[in-house]
């Protein structure tokens, strides 16, 4: 989410939803932000419904949508608001969960409670079928997310997963072990690369991400066949008023 966002430039970032709170709305590369809610929360801006915003149209430069399509019973119609409030060129960047996976899985098993609030998973290649009748481009997808569905406590607090360098330096106390831990941890990092490289193109995990563009096409007027002149071909000789011997 971080890269996808500060590689787009622009005046007005808005995020429609407040999944996540505040924490997306830092990585934009915009000069101005907002939030919209659909109740009266904290992290909201502004209130009003996903699919009839109060926005003036052609004003948005970046639009993020996380996880709003599953949960608002016309997703058509937030799509189609979308559309409007974004200027030409302009982005929209989508979170959503992948039905083909557990967590859509557990969404059938569950009666469509799971996740909560969630009506209905839409997979990644439907959603790029809606968009192209838009005429946005889909600029990049990527697959993320691969733990079990199970949802966390807020208040529950994870452990550090590394320690500091002083932390190693006062736990081993020779070189080779130095040596050691810096190939072990040059090795993690190089696994966990190549783990990210594969789950982006994955197609089973828990959720994706989607970025699209809005494309406009211009149109050149092409006058009907009935509406043109017809010419003759060559013209008519002008008389002459000279006297010919």
């Amino acid at each position: 989410m971080r890269l996808a966002l500060e590689s787009i430039f622009g005046d007005q970032f808005l995020q429609i939803g407040v999944w996540g709170g505040n924490e997306f709305r830092q990585f934009a590369r915009t000069k101005r932000t907002a939030v919209i809610g659909s109740t009266t929360e904290e992290s909201s801006d502004l209130v009003t419904a996903a699919n009839c915003l109060g926005i003036a149209s052609d004003s948005i430069d970046v639009v993020l949508l996380p996880h709003v399509l599953e949960a608002h019973d016309d997703p058509h119609g937030v799509l189609r608001e979308l559309n409007r409030v974004l200027r030409s060129d302009g982005h929209v960047v989508i979170l959503g969960f992948n039905p083909v996976s557990l967590w859509g899985l557990r969404h059938l098993l569950s009666r469509r409670r799971f996740p909560p609030g969630c009506r209905r998973l839409i997979s990644e290649h439907r959603l790029r079928d809606w968009l192209r009748l838009l005429n946005f481009s889909v600029d990049h997808s990527s697959f993320h997310y691969f733990r079990a569905p199970i949802l966390r406590r807020a208040g529950r607090h994870r452990r550090a997963a590394a320690l500091t360098d002083d932390d190693i330096r006062e736990n081993q106390g020779r070189d080779s072990a130095h040596r050691a831990n810096r190939l072990f941890r040059a090795m993690r990092l190089s696994f966990t690369a190549a783990l990210q490289a594969w789950r982006r193109q994955a197609p089973f995990a828990g959720c994706y991400m989607l970025v699209a563009r809005k494309t406009l096409y211009t149109v050149t007027p092409i006058k009907p066949a009935w509406k043109l002149k017809r010419r003759f071909v060559g013209s008519l000789v002008n008389p002459s008023i000279r006297n010919v011997a």
